[in-house]
């Protein structure tokens, strides 16, 4: 590649010697990383780019693995707004690769211009298109270029502004200890405040640090557990959480000194973060729910008076309101809804409160977010796309994929720095092949297995997996202890698998354009099919030998279980009401409705005929199984069995007690069990400064 030439590629214009890309109304100087990863793609537009090729020939050190790569690709994409799923850039390939797909001309500096486009070898005309293609966008790009002052500069009035750019490459550990660090918050002085706690210990810390020199203070150790400390806006003090045996409890802690004081209550069964309002003469916060047939919804709590106003009062089935999040400007206000695993992220003008606007298409796993500083675009922790990570959302758009693997928080400071809480989970599937039986783990890895399923005769499980990137299924065969991974597309993430009890197939979910589907994949000879007789916008299929199960809008206050009987074209609703969560087999269905304790069952036959355990425990609504007529479920940190629909519920004896989240419990028709354990844990902060122009 010649570091003197200029390359053109859609809208933009790149020149390797500056590592400088430019587009109307936006320059980027990449860092030498991912500019050695640009220029390995531009060097051969059209040539599939293996995993391990990139690594060797972009990076200079050994030790990096494939998510490194995987980190670097999704930041290049951000930059260049590309999208994994409907790439213009780079192509994502099924069997571990990567393409350059976007039309490219290369002009040197005798002004000669060469179309090297995606492929190879264009046809003349292709090349005589590209080229004026290329030349009109240089042309373009130059006209802009005498507005360039007028759209980026201050004072001449602009209202445009550049991206915010965040170097998650150069991403670094913010503290050193090996306890778990989580909820942290930037001050008006840019030092970053934390929670810090040991695994499995209620005791708690709350932490402030300067980024500058890494110096901390702990300025509150307590027995219970402190959460989601919020810095007021002069820096004076914190706001944050306490659980302790009077409940949910919000207390400040003066930043000086370390004096604390208890100043209100708050939802103990929906904590969530504190947010500050009128200039730091109110705290806006999760409170306790009204009565019996509403969750709890945000509160405004006025410092000087101790009174209450409520702002939100959402019903029990659409889930606690939490996270209140005010954007720079403080004219907005984004806040989730709690349904399950799932959140629906909501922006409303303040201090009106409505009309709401729901951001996302459908309710995702969503751990945190917060506003960039112009008030404009939305970061969020979650698994939006593929895995866990830090996204950014801008207004009427899709979730971009930033970087950021394993993102449990987000908070951003005023001069574009980022801190999150990187969590890694280990969580293992253990296997009792019977009653009495010794326990093996399977598919091992040092990533997240879950969600078991066995089949009909016990020998196969097939589960969940994030081992490779993006979650996907893998089949475990018990007999030979040999496990593999299906031929899935890498692109979509992948869950749920059932077995049909009708043939040797699995019925899987798939998020596919921001929505889910139902696929068919069968073992023998490794065809995937999509499951076209089922509406787009299906979740978790059961297909038992006279119908198919599946929900519809789940993760909504809406969603709803429908059966599609063998031979007719349409489904009907069966009638339950909003279902969380569900299992069925050729008699039963045992279902948890959105925000109850309770879990409930009915004959297959007579679907109205309701029945209900109710379960101290609601911390984990997935975990339960059915298998024939006998339930098991976990509650108050144990295993229970119930063989429906009058038997007595008895413990069952296991050194796994499941605590993994989603599915997390299988039963065999020959009494084999399988649980979802999980086996280590660690949330690191990790801190990443303003990327240099």
């Amino acid at each position: 590649m010649d570091p003197m030439a200029d390359y053109t590629f859609l809208h933009w214009r790149y020149t390797p010697g500056r590592r400088l890309l430019v587009q109307p109304g936006r320059e980027v100087r990449l860092k030498p990383l991912l500019d050695r990863l640009l220029r390995r793609f531009l060097d051969e537009p059209g040539t599939v780019l293996t995993r391990e090729g990139l690594i060797e020939q972009v990076w200079t050190r050994r030790e990096v693995n494939d998510e490194v790569l995987s980190r670097a690709i999704a930041e290049l994409r951000a930059i260049l707004g590309d999208d994994a799923r409907e790439p213009r850039f780079i192509e994502t390939l099924s069997k571990g690769g990567y393409r350059w797909i976007a039309e490219t001309a290369r002009n040197d500096p005798t002004g000669r211009a060469d179309a090297a486009g995606p492929a190879t070898s264009l046809p003349s005309r292709a090349r005589i298109r590209g080229l004026r293609l290329s030349l009109s966008a240089l042309a373009a790009m130059a006209l802009l270029a005498l507005t360039w002052r007028h759209i980026v500069d201050p004072e001449a009035g602009s209202v445009h502004r550049a991206e915010l750019a965040v170097d998650l490459l150069s991403a670094q550990p913010l503290a050193a200890d090996p306890r778990l660090e989580y909820d942290a918050r930037f001050d008006v002085l840019g030092r970053v405040v934390y929670i810090r706690s040991a695994p499995g210990s209620e005791a708690s810390e709350l932490v402030m640090v300067d980024p500058g020199n890494r110096a901390e203070r702990v300025l509150w150790q307590d027995a219970k557990a402190l959460r989601h400390p919020a810095p007021s806006p002069d820096g004076r003090e914190i706001a944050l959480t306490r659980h302790g045996e009077s409940g949910c409890e919000v207390w400040s802690v003066d930043v000086v000194d370390g004096h604390h004081v208890r100043v209100g209550e708050c939802a103990d069964s929906a904590s969530g973060g504190i947010e500050w309002a009128d200039g730091g003469l109110a705290l806006i916060l999760t409170g306790k729910p009204v009565d019996a047939n509403h969750a709890p919804g945000l509160i405004q709590l006025d410092r000087r008076s101790g009174e209450l106003r409520r702002l939100t009062m959402p019903l029990l089935h659409e889930g606690a309101h939490v996270d209140p999040r005010l954007s720079t400007d403080g004219t907005e206000i984004v806040y989730a809804s709690v349904n399950g695993d799932d959140r629906q992220l909501w922006r409303a003008p303040w201090p009106r409160m409505a009309p709401p606007v729901a951001l996302l298409k459908r309710p995702e796993p969503v751990y945190g977010h917060a506003f960039e500083p112009d008030s404009r675009n939305l970061w969020i922790a979650g698994d939006l796309i593929l895995y866990r990570a830090l996204h950014r959302l801008r207004p009427g758009g899709q979730p971009e994929l930033i970087g950021g693997r394993g993102a449990r928080s987000i908070d951003i400071a005023a001069n574009g720095a980022a801190v999150w809480s990187e969590a890694r989970y280990d969580a293992d599937i253990w296997l009792r092949d019977a009653i009495g039986g010794t326990w093996t783990a399977i598919a091992r890895s040092l990533r997240y297995e879950a969600q078991p399923e066995f089949s009909a005769d016990g020998r196969l499980i097939a589960l969940g997996s994030n081992r490779n990137g993006a979650e996907s299924v893998l089949v475990h065969d018990a007999l030979t202890g040999k496990t593999r991974q299906l031929a899935l597309d890498p692109s979509l993430r992948w869950v749920r698998p059932t077995w049909s009890a009708r043939d040797n197939s699995l019925v899987l979910t798939a998020y596919e354009n921001r929505q889910t589907r139902l696929y068919r994949y069968q073992l023998d000879g490794d065809v995937l099919s999509v499951m076209s007789e089922v509406e787009p916008g299906a979740f978790q299929g059961i297909e038992l030998p006279d119908r198919l199960l599946y929900l519809v809008g789940h993760g909504t206050a809406q969603s709803t279980l429908m059966q599609l009987r063998a031979g007719q074209a349409t489904a009907e609703n069966l009638g339950l009401g909003p279902v969380a969560a569900y299992r069925a087999s050729n008699e039963w269905l045992a279902w948890r409705t959105p925000g109850s304790g309770e879990l409930r069952f009915a004959p297959l036959a007579e679907p109205q005929t309701v029945d209900a355990l109710v379960l101290s425990d609601d911390s984990m609504p997935e975990a339960f199984a059915l298998n024939g007529s006998v339930l098991t479920y976990r509650d108050k940190n144990l295993l229970w069995s119930m063989r429906l629909p009058d038997g007595k519920p008895q413990a069952v004896a296991s050194e796994h007690v499941p605590d993994g989240a989603g599915p997390s419990i299988a039963v065999s028709a020959n009494g084999a069990l399988a649980t979802v354990t999980l086996t280590s844990l660690s949330m690191d902060l990790m801190i990443a400064g303003p990327a240099s122009r």
